[in-house]
C-alpha cells in the first residue's frame, strides 16, 4: 500500500476518533481457555470501571505523513490567581498536539506534537506560543527507537 486512498483515511479517523474499534473476544477467549461470553463480560465490567477508556488503532505515522515530532516545553505566567489548566486546556485543543503535561522543574507543560514537517511545526509552534504566558521552547526528535501506549500490567 504505497498511497493511503481517502476511504482508507476516513476509516482511520473513525477508529481513533469514534472508538470504532472492537477487541477479538473470540480470540482472546480461546487463548484464555475461556467462554467468549465471560471475555465479553469482563471487558464490559473494565470499561464500566473505567480502567478500558476506549479501544483505538495505532497508525504508522510515516505512512500518513506525520513523522515529524518535536517536544514543546512551555512556562505559565507566576502569580497567586494563575490558572494551570487553562494553557493545558487551551493545548487539549490543537489537533496536532498529541500529549499535554503538567511537569516540574524549569518548565510547568511538556507537549508532545506530531505534524508532516517544518513548516507544519511552525504554524503549530504559533498557536502553541499563544498558550503560554511567559515562553517556551521546542525539542525536535528526528528518530523516534520507541512509541508506546503500552502500560505495564503486574
Amino acid at each position: 500500500m504505497n498511497k493511503i486512498k481517502p476511504i482508507d483515511k476516513n476509516i482511520l479517523r473513525l477508529m481513533q476518533d469514534e472508538n470504532l474499534c472492537v477487541p477479538r473476544i473470540t480470540k482472546i477467549a480461546h487463548r484464555l481457555r475461556v467462554p467468549t461470553s465471560s471475555v465479553q463480560s469482563r471487558i464490559n465490567k473494565l470499561q464500566a470501571a473505567g480502567v478500558i477508556k476506549g479501544f483505538t488503532v495505532l497508525v504508522d505515522p510515516e505512512k500518513l505523513d506525520k513523522s515529524y515530532v518535536a517536544f514543546v516545553f512551555g512556562q505559565a505566567k507566576l502569580g497567586k490567581e494563575v490558572d494551570l489548566d487553562k494553557p493545558a486546556e487551551l493545548l487539549a485543543k490543537i489537533p496536532e498536539v498529541q500529549e499535554v503535561y503538567f511537569i516540574t522543574g524549569e518548565y510547568d507543560y511538556l507537549v508532545k506534537v506530531r505534524v508532516k514537517d517544518q513548516q507544519e511545526y511552525y504554524g503549530v509552534i504559533q498557536k502553541i506560543a499563544r498558550c503560554f504566558d511567559v515562553r517556551g521552547k521546542g525539542l525536535v526528535a528526528p528518530k523516534c527507537f520507541k512509541d508506546t501506549q503500552k502500560i505495564v500490567i503486574d
